[in-house]
């Protein structure tokens, strides 16, 4: 072969395999296309493409109706970052306030009395507790000392006089 030739011809390396596979469904085709009538191949095709079709709707729709609930994001999404910047104010405003409390003598003065009073009766609570409690003590120690038995008298009842009895 001239050189020129050599240069012009294009050499491409493919897998065998495919090419092998077609062979046989071709073969296949070939061989089944001569026992179906034609009709019956044109009406497979045609229930082929109503499916693909069906197919291809049904993902039209589910495309459609995700689409619009990721529409629905972004403003969700606002709402969740205007809410979360809401709390984050919220948690810096009480962070400061219990870092310098300001509270006025004033504005305090009515809780304070009432602390004070309610601390009053707990104290008077807590001494009335107390004197009970030795006076429970006192009460057991004096039931669990050993008593000094007293001398058993016999009682002053006139002698019974029994009947006689009979037989």
């Amino acid at each position: 072969m001239p050189a020129k030739e050599k240069e012009q011809e294009e050499y491409e390396l493919i897998p065998i395999s495919p090419l092998r596979r077609l062979e046989k469904r071709i073969e296949e085709v070939e061989a089944t296309s001569q026992s179906k009538d034609a009709s019956e191949i044109f009406k497979d095709v045609i229930d082929i493409v109503r499916m693909n079709q069906q197919i291809v709707d049904e993902l039209a729709k589910a495309n459609d109706a995700l689409r619009i609930e990721i529409s629905k994001l972004p403003s969700k999404i606002d709402d969740l970052v205007n809410n979360l910047n809401e709390l984050i104010s919220f948690i810096k405003a009480s962070a400061s306030e219990e870092a310098t409390p300001s509270y006025s003598g004033e504005s305090v003065r009515p809780l304070a009395e009432k602390m004070d009073a309610l601390i009053e009766t707990n104290k008077k609570a807590a001494e009335n507790n107390q004197s009970i409690v030795s006076a429970l003590e006192e009460i057991d120690r004096k039931l669990r000392r050993p008593s000094t038995p007293m001398p058993m008298r016999k009682p002053m009842l006139p002698p019974r006089t029994v009947p006689p009895r009979t037989l």
